[in-house]
């Protein structure tokens, strides 16, 4: 069963993914090892795909040092921490980066230095294929629903904006700044007359395609990772929290009309963050360090570029990052 998991798992991750198979023998050319590679921000990275069983054939193979190897391993329930630890130290993978699975639970566990986009794109393949258990078929219930239906509700109201802005202006590729507003977007004033539920509602909005591409994008590259940590219910309240904790920063420090998910993909990245910290004995440093470099970046690119609601963005983080320190995280509800 773990074979036609990592079968499923590499498929996903060279059809979906970008990542190119790789083959490479054992010394006696009996048998190959399960690899697949991709260059990130230039970069060569190699995933090598282990299960207990196979662990100990490692020696068979001479694993090229060209690439940066991440090994993953997967497993049915939870390993025996010592033992498996006495096989990864005998093959010296204790300091190397690795990534270890448990299948059944659909859980997934951080080594020392592994690359934040390796981590993303292996949960967003194991929360979006078909990995099964000797004790059970897939769960409908492990899915990222409340990252699918978040997404499909912020689709839907730029179709209503489009289609309004269109018939307000004539164009469906940038929102009508009156149709937002219509619609429930942050605006100081109409919020000093009570209009409360704008905090919410801003976050729905977006002020064109571009805009609502790159912020859904996001949320489907972080959204799955948190929902599989926290669990669903408490990856809600972060969303929610952050998103109105970004409304509440924008409404006090800038007199702007602000709009778009990006508060709350924010706090997503502080819950990311508290997780790392609060688990750096599993996500090691490595991991840590990427999560900052994400955040940093794009608070870089909020303040370098017009028309960016960069208090927003700092409210949604610091919301984030507070939900999750106090609700701390769940694997699996």
């Amino acid at each position: 069963m773990l074979e036609k998991n990592i079968k499923t798992i590499i498929n996903g991750m060279t059809s979906q993914q970008g990542y190119l198979l790789e083959d490479i023998t054992s010394k006696n050319n009996n048998s190959e090892l399960w690899t697949v590679s991709k260059s990130i921000n230039g970069l060569d990275y190699r995933i090598i795909f282990m299960t207990p069983t196979s662990l100990n054939q490692l020696i068979e193979y001479d694993i090229p040092a060209d690439k940066n190897n991440i090994y993953i391993l997967l497993s049915e329930g939870e390993l025996n921490s010592d033992e498996s630890d006495k096989v990864l130290s005998a093959n010296n993978l204790l300091q190397k980066p690795l990534i270890r699975v448990n299948v059944s639970e659909k859980k997934v566990n951080y080594s020392q230095n592994v690359k934040l986009e390796v981590v993303n794109d292996l949960v967003s393949i194991m929360n979006n294929n078909n990995l099964r258990s000797r004790s059970e078929k897939t769960n409908v219930k492990d899915k990222p629903w409340i990252t699918i239906i978040i997404i499909a509700i912020n689709i839907l109201m730029y179709v209503v904006t489009a289609y309004l802005s269109y018939i307000s202006s004539g164009s469906v590729l940038n929102s009508d700044t009156n149709v937002l507003v219509l619609l429930g977007a942050k605006v100081n004033e109409l919020i000093n007359q009570g209009q409360y539920y704008r905090l919410v509602t801003c976050m729905f909005l977006h002020g064109g395609i571009v805009h609502v591409a790159v912020n859904m994008y996001s949320l489907y590259a972080i959204g799955p990772m948190v929902e599989s940590v926290y669990g669903k219910t408490k990856y809600l309240a972060i969303y929610f929290i952050s998103g109105i904790g970004a409304s509440i920063f924008s409404y006090i420090f800038s007199t702007s009309i602000s709009i778009g998910a990006s508060g709350a993909i924010f706090g997503l990245l502080g819950a990311v963050l508290v997780f790392a910290i609060t688990s750096k004995g599993k996500t090691g440093s490595g991991f840590i360090k990427s999560i900052l470099s994400v955040i940093f970046i794009n608070i870089f690119i909020g303040v370098t570029m017009p028309g960016i609601d960069n208090f927003a963005h700092m409210g949604g983080l610091i919301g984030g990052m507070l939900v999750a320190f106090l609700v701390n995280f769940k694997i699996k509800e």
